[in-house]
């Protein structure tokens, strides 16, 4: 069994924690199984999609999520779909990165805050509805 104690109980100050605990926390308490990395959190769920989380210089993170299209594809059609998917999605943007994977991510500005990276999750959720609400999704990614 892994104890967990919030960082003032191990007198730890929030500036010598890792700068991701209060996320994988936050993950962790949704359900997420998070693997963290020397730089960036992973975390995977079963009915809601899998989130990178990494952190941006005294920014705030990039959350992100990753899709691999159905091989074979059209690479204008695929593009067309990426610039209408962005045209449709509200609170993220998508592309096409270096591994032709589709990317759809969005930023959270500041220091971690509860209330607002929850609100920043539903806003995610939100555009993942409409993300597997058109149609060419399904064609894309199966």
């Amino acid at each position: 069994m892994v104890m967990k104690f919030p960082m003032s109980d191990l007198n730890i100050s929030d500036a010598t924690a890792h700068p991701l605990t209060r996320y994988r926390n936050h993950l962790e308490f949704l359900g997420y199984r998070v693997e963290e990395g020397e730089d960036d959190l992973v975390g995977r769920h079963t009915r809601k999609p899998n989130l990178m989380v990494r952190p941006i210089s005294d920014r705030g993170v990039l959350v992100s999520t990753l899709y691999s299209f159905t091989p074979g594809l059209d690479r204008l059609a695929t593009l067309e779909y990426v610039n209408d998917l962005n045209g449709a999605l509200m609170f993220m943007k998508a592309y096409v990165d270096d591994d032709l994977d589709l990317v759809m991510e969005t930023f959270f500005e500041g220091e971690y805050d509860r209330s607002n990276f929850s609100i920043l999750l539903d806003n995610i959720e939100y555009d993942m509805r409409v993300f597997f609400s058109i149609e060419l999704t399904r064609d894309y990614f199966g």
